[in-house]
């Protein structure tokens, strides 16, 4: 059985520093466990890519919202896929108001520090989900030798 990865799928969020430190937070994510974790471009789950929606529909997902509209997160759902943890990056600036971004193009030391903070919960997240990724794998290989035995 191929083991699932961690699909992590930022906001576009374009023209908006906030949507920068999402994209910068998925970066520094992947960059931690690359072996567990991925993304894609939003734009591809928007306009109904073949590929990427079966990749999304058999892996974990984990959307980075940078406002309400919630684009991230209603694309995988649109694909069908449920969504198994969704963040909005809005949220962790407000309780950390001393990680302020800079600008767009730089989000400058604060931006940086809150992409590093938030990236630390999505780790942590990756982990778990590999971890039970891994539990389900061991008991279907238990099942598959026990009916082996039985044979």
């Amino acid at each position: 059985m191929k083991r699932k990865k961690v699909y992590l799928i930022p906001c576009s969020g374009i023209g908006k520093p906030i949507g920068t430190v999402s994209r910068n937070t998925v970066y520094e994510a992947i960059s931690k466990r690359p072996d567990d974790s991925d993304t894609m471009c939003l734009a591809l789950l928007t306009s109904g890519d073949s590929d990427a929606m079966e990749r999304i529909k058999n892996n974990y997902c984990i959307t980075l919202d940078g406002c309400a509209k919630h684009c991230a997160r209603k694309n995988i759902e649109v694909s069908g896929k449920t969504v198994d943890k969704s963040y909005m990056i809005l949220k962790f600036a407000a309780s950390n108001p001393d990680k302020k971004p800079a600008g767009l193009i730089d989000i400058g030391e604060g931006g940086r520090a809150l992409s590093e903070t938030i990236s630390d919960v999505i780790i942590k997240d990756i982990d778990e989900l590999v971890k039970n990724d891994n539990k389900e794998s061991n008991n279907e290989k238990i099942k598959s030798k026990s009916e082996l035995q039985t044979i």
